[in-house]
């Protein structure tokens, strides 16, 4: 390893532990892509519920000037960009891009496998069944995905994005908790760590950075057995 790598890595440890939380708050906004805003616009508020936010058009370039937001931005001028509110103070957006756009391998590198929404029990069930009556296919669920009580299904929207909806169905209706339903305790995670590492130092780093949400739940929580 060499220095430089060495100090960042020393540096990353003294942050994570010291603050003992994360350094950013979530999602801002998870930007997708289709070639049909009114088509997605239609289930995301219609059968999701997700509240219109904003809508813009993209801004219009001179020949030749590079892109504002840089390399990785939309290559396409004066398109439709649209927020949507998908709870948690979270925003989910879609540019609309022209027709004939390749289709993505959602299971490549690099790419977006799905998109995970979470609700409350009784809205869980809700949804399921609004998307029943809309005519979507589940493809998969409902599962019991982390015991004791965890639960998600999953559909693709029509643009052939996967998506899951997860709830605690043992939770709260409002107050979602979802960094401590998914936690697990430290002797878990050890375990989990060491099938993809044997760097036993990198490991306890790891578990050093744990939230203190987890650390009070590991400090608290009963024996096995």
């Amino acid at each position: 390893m060499d220095v430089a790598m060495a100090a960042a890595r020393s540096l990353a440890r003294e942050i994570s532990v010291a603050a003992g939380k994360p350094s950013l708050r979530g999602i801002d906004h998870l930007a997708l892509v289709t070639d049909d805003m009114r088509m997605t616009l239609d289930f995301y508020v219609r059968v999701l519920g997700m509240p219109i936010v904003h809508g813009l058009r993209t801004p219009s370039r001179p020949a030749g000037a590079s892109h504002t937001h840089g390399i990785g931005a939309p290559p396409h001028s004066n398109i439709p960009h649209y927020f949507l509110d998908m709870g948690g103070d979270s925003l989910l957006a879609f540019f609309e891009y022209p027709k004939g756009i390749a289709t993505v391998d959602r299971d490549a590198i690099g790419a977006m496998q799905h998109v995970s929404f979470a609700c409350g029990p009784s809205r869980y069930h809700e949804i399921f069944e609004r998307l029943k009556a809309n005519g979507v296919t589940i493809n998969a669920g409902p599962l019991l995905v982390i015991p004791p009580a965890i639960h998600s299904f999953y559909f693709f929207d029509p643009n052939g994005i996967r998506l899951e909806i997860t709830s605690d169905l043992d939770g709260d209706e409002e107050d979602l908790q979802v960094i401590r339903s998914c936690s697990m305790d430290e002797t878990e995670l050890r375990a989990e760590l060491e099938t993809i590492s044997s760097d036993r130092a990198w490991i306890d780093e790891m578990l050093a950075a744990m939230t203190p949400d987890e650390i009070g739940r590991r400090d608290t929580a009963l024996p096995i057995g």
